[in-house]
């Protein structure tokens, strides 16, 4: 894409993005949390409504370069630059700087393969403190494949658009978070916007 279209893209999600981080924040209660890092937060849609329901909370947001710069322009016009920030980085390739009582990736394991997901989890584990909790936010399959019927119809769209992403099973969203130091884990089948699902797990102390 083009910067403009690119832009026009994130605005359009930007909505979606916002509604997920108030359903986040109120449904499980993100005022226990002081720090929130959104990997691959797109828009920041999510970390900024998880500010504002939230005010003692400060997030950090974690994008690719051209992204990062959209991203700021929409912390920028909500007034939250002084809560929100915007650093640049890969999450398959490091992990994040700083530490964290709550990570949300959003829509972004689904567009990695397998072994890229697998290393994306791993480094936001380590990344959150002990006793946080990481939320994983997308189309997720039951082990058979073959439901919900949601991330089926999902998954045939991301086979299509990228090059090794596709939904993943809740038995392989639980062992890559295991091996990332997580426990306590529950699946929330289409608890999301657009029969998306929400994995939550807790940070081993």
């Amino acid at each position: 894409m083009t910067d403009n279209e690119l832009g026009a893209f994130f605005r359009g999600q930007h909505p979606g993005a916002l509604a997920m981080g108030r359903q986040l924040a109120q449904t499980y209660a993100f005022d226990r949390f002081r720090s929130l890092v959104d990997v691959g937060g797109g828009s920041g849609g999510l970390a900024i409504a998880a500010c504002r329901c939230c005010p003692d909370l400060t997030a950090t947001i974690i994008e690719l370069p051209r992204v990062a710069s959209i991203a700021r322009s929409f912390v920028h016009e909500a007034n939250l630059d002084n809560r929100v920030r915007v650093v640049t980085g890969d999450i398959v390739e490091r992990t994040p700087e700083g530490r964290f009582d709550v990570a949300v990736l959003r829509s972004v394991i689904q567009v990695l393969g397998p072994k890229e997901a697998a290393c994306a989890i791993h480094n936001v584990g380590h990344a959150v403190n002990a006793g946080g909790a990481i939320f994983i936010v997308g189309h997720v399959l039951k082990d058979n494949r073959l439901s919900p019927a949601p991330a089926v119809a999902m998954n045939l769209v991301f086979l299509n658009i990228y090059d090794g992403g596709q939904a993943y099973t809740e038995g392989e969203h639980r062992t890559w978070l295991v091996e990332a130091g997580f426990s306590d884990i529950d699946v929330q089948y289409g608890a999301a916007r657009a029969g998306a699902s929400i994995v939550v797990a807790r940070k081993v102390g």
